[in-house]
Order: C-alpha cells, then structure tokens, then sequence
C-alpha cells in the first residue's frame, strides 16, 4: 500500500514567496514615507512649542531662551520676539520648518 504524502509542493512555495515579495515591495516604501512625514510633523510641533515659549518670554520681559532640539536635529535661536527662526527635522525627515514670530508664532514646513 503506496502512502500519501503531506505537505507543499515546490510550485505552492515558490507562489508563497512571491506574494509575499509584492507585498514587501508596496508596503516598505509607504512604511519609509509614513516615519519621513512623521519626523517631519514631530519638528513642525516641536518648534511652534519653542515659538510659544519665546512670544511668552518676550511678553513678560524675560530672556529667549535656547531651545532644546528633540524631534528636531536643531532650532536656530531667534534673537527677537518679532523676527523668525528655522528648524531642521531629524532623518528621515527632508523638510525643514520656518516660524514666524511677527504672525503669532505661524511654523510652516519648507523645503521639498
């Protein structure tokens, strides 16, 4: 009596792996582009954190303190309550931002 054997063929296998080949080759570029946009998003709230804080400073009189860059590589010190600085974002991230203390603290994100 002859038995039957269980299991995947060579043809099942190589199928498998190329499905799963599609779905890396979609899914890891919009992986890539989602983490960009979020450290590039994480930059934008961090410097118009920072820009509150100066508008504040300025107002009761105090010093403008320099910032501490977390989500961003660094935020330029500006160096009064009326003018604007810039910020860069952390890798991934390409775009920078730029906050304008004149218009209330407005930060924009710049660059391609």
């Amino acid at each position: 009596m002859k038995q039957v054997q269980k299991g995947f063929t060579l043809i099942e296998l190589m199928i498998v792996v190329a499905i799963i080949g599609i779905l890396a080759a979609v899914a890891i570029p919009a992986y890539q582009n989602y983490t960009k946009k979020s450290a590039e998003n994480a930059c934008q709230i961090e410097a118009k954190a920072y820009a509150n804080k100066v508008l504040i400073d300025v107002s009761n009189g105090d010093a403008i303190v320099a910032p501490v860059a977390g989500a961003c590589q660094t935020i330029n010190t500006p160096t009064s309550g009326t003018g604007t600085f810039t910020a860069a974002s952390r890798t991934p991230g390409t775009k920078g931002v730029s906050c304008d203390l004149g218009a209330g603290g407005t930060c924009t994100l710049t660059g391609s």
